[in-house]
């Protein structure tokens, strides 16, 4: 055996090779799916680079935070969100050109929405709850608007795509249906946020690890829940249709079903502990 092949260095390098020769064909099958979704991801990758980056040699600070984390943070969300609607849009039986329009708004809209979060950035201001100048509050209103029309078209998709039948296992058909489901009602809990101006409303008492949300009086759990759901439950369709593949499985439909009850009774329950100090 020879000294590169018994070494750190030289074991790590086929499994180096071996991720990279996993990720770059999805990259490109990505690319053939949804251009345009594709595109936006990309985008939003470098700009998660650049803005991390400005975390690093930007001192300057919003809200006593980094200026440049939440641009980035938001970056990372709407590359990932462009990513999965990209590779599940195929699956959805709908009219081509439908699905290329959609893609356009939903592409363009957060194209608009990080330009506008990462420009508030660059003025050293906070680009949500903020209505400190006419400029500052129009620039909260277009992001509104903007990403209700994102929202809706991304609502669109599914109700469109229901009146027909998919390419797909039902179980995963289901997962991907109700992660959208989920995932819109996650966007609007994000309206809420705005609506009430604040992030969180009298929060106190526990937070979650890491992060720092409060769980009683924040929305940012249940906004966060809500939104991954477009990942989680597809996924949950997925596996469900594999495992009935291999019969380890026998009601992979009920076994979606349960797992999109109980991550719907999270979403529900992080929002009632968000607005309980409303009620009390």
């Amino acid at each position: 055996m020879s000294s590169e092949a018994s070494s750190p260095a030289g074991t790590r390098r086929p499994a180096l090779r071996a991720i990279l020769g996993g990720i770059v064909p999805a990259i490109g099958e990505l690319r053939h799916r949804d251009a345009i979704l594709f595109g936006v991801a990309a985008i939003n990758v470098t700009l998660f680079g650049a803005f991390t980056a400005g975390i690093v040699l930007d001192p300057t600070t919003v809200n006593g935070e980094p200026a440049w984390l939440k641009p980035a943070k938001f970056a990372a969300s709407i590359a990932l969100v462009n990513a999965t609607l990209g590779w599940l849009g195929i699956h959805l039986s709908i009219e081509e050109e439908f699905r290329r329009r959609t893609s356009m708004i939903i592409g363009g809209g957060f194209l608009i929405e990080i330009v506008l979060i990462g420009g508030q950035a660059l003025r050293g201001v906070g680009s949500h709850f903020n209505r400190s100048t006419t400029l500052d509050g129009t620039i909260g209103v277009i992001m509104g608007v903007t990403i209700v029309v994102v929202t809706c078209s991304i609502a669109a998709l599914a109700v469109r795509a229901r009146r027909t039948e998919f390419d797909v296992h039902p179980a995963f058909a289901t997962g991907i249906l109700l992660g959208i489901g989920l995932f819109v009602v996650g966007a609007f809990e994000g309206g809420v946020m705005i609506a009430i101006q604040s992030r969180t409303v009298d929060a106190a008492g526990q937070t979650v690890p890491f992060v720092g949300w409060h769980v009683v009086g924040g929305f940012r759990l249940a906004h966060f829940v809500g939104l991954h759901a477009l990942q989680v439950l597809p996924l949950a369709g997925y596996f469900a249709a594999r495992g009935h593949h291999s019969d380890t499985i026998v009601h992979p439909h009920r076994a979606v079903v349960l797992v999109a009850s109980g991550y719907g009774l999270l979403l529900a329950g992080s929002f009632v502990l968000g607005v309980a100090p409303l009620v009390v």
